[in-house]
């Protein structure tokens, strides 16, 4: 569990530097709207789907591990980004989805 908590932490560190408004959102959110931009980003970008499925599968993990305060937090913003395709108040689109799922990539 100590493993993750570094990664969880670079993973938000990485992250934040996406968008100027990304300094506002709890690591819970982050965690959330990675977890559901790797579902609706498979639908959009299908050329990388298994990719999208394993780290979807990573983030859950994650989410997982969240308390029950923090997962309803996460939980919102994965839905938000799961069925409108919006990514911490930004819209999702194959490049964005890209840039996310590199980033993942190197972080879990």
């Amino acid at each position: 569990m100590k493993k993750y908590i570094p990664i969880l932490g670079l993973s938000a560190l990485l992250l934040s530097s996406f968008s100027s408004q990304a300094a506002l959102f709890s690591d819970a959110a982050k965690l959330g709207a990675n977890a559901g931009a790797m579902e609706y980003c498979k639908n959009i970008d299908s050329s990388d789907s298994s990719k999208y499925n394993l780290l979807k599968i990573r983030t859950f993990k994650e989410y997982d591990r969240l308390d029950s305060g923090d997962r309803a937090k996460a939980l919102i913003y994965r839905k938000s980004a799961e069925d409108k395709g919006i990514y911490l108040n930004d819209s999702l689109d194959k490049k964005r989805c890209q840039s996310i799922r590199r980033t993942l990539h190197l972080t879990l």
